[in-house]
């Protein structure tokens, strides 16, 4: 929250599973004056919840890459990925 500007924390993939990180990052939200989202269980044991809503997100914003120019890799670290389109 504090190195993006968000007031809001989505917990997703497999620790989304973990009752409490569920309750720790609702204590850190509601210090901050934010919200802690988490998924359906169901959808705790895959990532793709969380893919999904970057991929929205970005085509909400006008971002869109096609087919042909796509790919996939595991090896990014979440902090080490650019961002450009978040609002």
């Amino acid at each position: 929250m504090a190195h993006i500007g968000s007031d809001e924390v989505l917990i997703v993939g497999g620790v989304g599973c973990n009752v409490r990180l569920q309750e720790m990052m609702g204590q850190m939200a509601e210090e901050r004056g934010g919200k802690v989202y988490a998924t359906d269980m169901r959808y705790c044991i895959d990532n793709g919840i969380m893919i999904a809503q970057a991929g929205a997100l970005a085509f909400a914003r006008g971002h869109s890459t096609p087919i042909a120019d796509s790919w996939i890799t595991q090896r990014f670290r979440t902090d080490q990925v650019h961002v450009d389109w978040r609002a």
